[in-house]
């Protein structure tokens, strides 16, 4: 008899902006879809929960995929986060843009040095660099 993982959730992330599959009005770099079990159905990744497909995507567009917390593994809560990140969720502003590019066009690439500078994680800092148009820092 086959025991049953215990569900957990995969993030997915993609090579570029996707189009949400729980909200067509929305595109995302990433989503986190509850499941127990992936597999690969010719060239997709499918995403299984309890015998039930939950996900589907071309492996063309995936850049990663890994677990995310699960039982017995916790996050941290949005508090112990802006303890230390101060500026998470906070706008970005021009002095800070101007700051962010100077530091990188000096070469600055240590993502965990900037985040340090500007009080944001580093994955905030990898987000402001793609948008401010540099390249990816993987």
């Amino acid at each position: 008899m086959e025991t049953l993982a215990a569900p957990t959730a995969f993030r997915v992330t993609f090579n570029d902006y996707h189009q949400d599959p729980s909200d067509s009005d929305v595109l995302r770099r990433a989503v986190t879809i509850h499941a127990d079990r992936l597999t690969f159905d010719s060239d997709h990744l499918v995403l299984w929960l309890i015998g039930t497909e939950v996900g589907r995507f071309p492996l063309d567009i995936i850049e990663s995929v890994h677990p995310e917390a699960g039982p017995g593994r916790q996050r941290e809560l949005p508090e112990e986060l802006r303890a230390r990140y101060p500026k998470m969720g906070q706008p970005w502003t021009q002095e800070d843009d101007t700051h962010l590019l100077a530091l990188y066009q000096q070469g600055e690439r240590d993502l965990e040095a900037l985040g340090k500078e500007f009080d944001r994680k580093p994955s905030a800092i990898r987000s402001r660099l793609a948008k401010l148009g540099l390249e990816s820092l993987g």
